[in-house]
């Protein structure tokens, strides 16, 4: 396939927001930012700054990647609205891609198995099995959804923690297993943009009428 324009990515599935742009060979712009349920009001506004920033005009942007969560209901929907608004407007693809998978393919290779963790409010986190195969992180069973004190309490080495660690227990996760550095725990969009890309490229996308979010269940 060839790749006629610019790649959009769009994450806003917990406090923290990100967008970023993706040419063919370039990560064009990257914004994270915390939104904090703000995100109906900043979204659009950022997108269209940086677009203007790298003077990118809205005819220029051939697919949307979406982190289709799970996170908070708010920042899913607020998410799929704009991404689906943009991708319908225009006939666009989409490529819907787990909150999950974008942080776990911003790690370094881990020997140990592999836990991305994703805030999902109420004090509760939802948490996911990877483990490295052919030199990529791949998904090792079921995702679910636990308290804090839960989580840790299960917690046992060898284990690689990364994601959205609240700050309460990170002391209590260093003391059973590895946790990631701050700047790795960081949802960043540019890592949704690389499997975006990798995914329009081989013209493996979706419909932007048919995807459908992940939402946690309630409690």
């Amino acid at each position: 396939m060839t790749v006629p324009a610019v790649l959009l990515a769009l994450d806003t599935c917990t406090v923290r927001a990100s967008i970023a742009l993706r040419d063919p060979t370039t990560l064009r712009a990257e914004m994270t930012w915390e939104a904090q349920r703000h995100e109906t009001a900043t979204v659009a506004a950022r997108i269209r700054d940086l677009m203007r920033a790298c003077r990118i005009a809205p005819e220029d942007i051939g697919c949307i990647a979406l982190a289709t969560g799970p996170g908070s209901f708010t920042g899913v929907r607020c998410g799929l609205a704009i991404g689906k608004g943009m991708a319908v407007a225009r006939s666009l693809p989409m490529i819907g891609v787990t909150a999950f998978d974008v942080i776990a393919h911003a790690q370094p290779p881990q020997p140990a198995r592999m836990l991305a963790l994703l805030e999902v409010g109420r004090n509760r986190v939802a948490a996911c099995p990877y483990e490295w195969r052919a030199g990529a992180p791949s998904v090792a069973g079921e995702w679910q959804i636990l308290g804090w004190a839960e989580l840790v309490a299960r917690a046992e080495p060898p284990l690689y923690v990364c994601g959205d660690i609240a700050p309460a227990w990170i002391a209590a996760l260093r003391e059973k297993v590895a946790v990631a550095p701050a700047a790795l725990n960081l949802r960043r969009a540019g890592f949704l943009a690389e499997l975006g890309m990798a995914r329009w490229e081989r013209g493996e996308v979706d419909d932007a009428m048919t995807l459908t979010a992940i939402y946690p269940p309630e409690a």
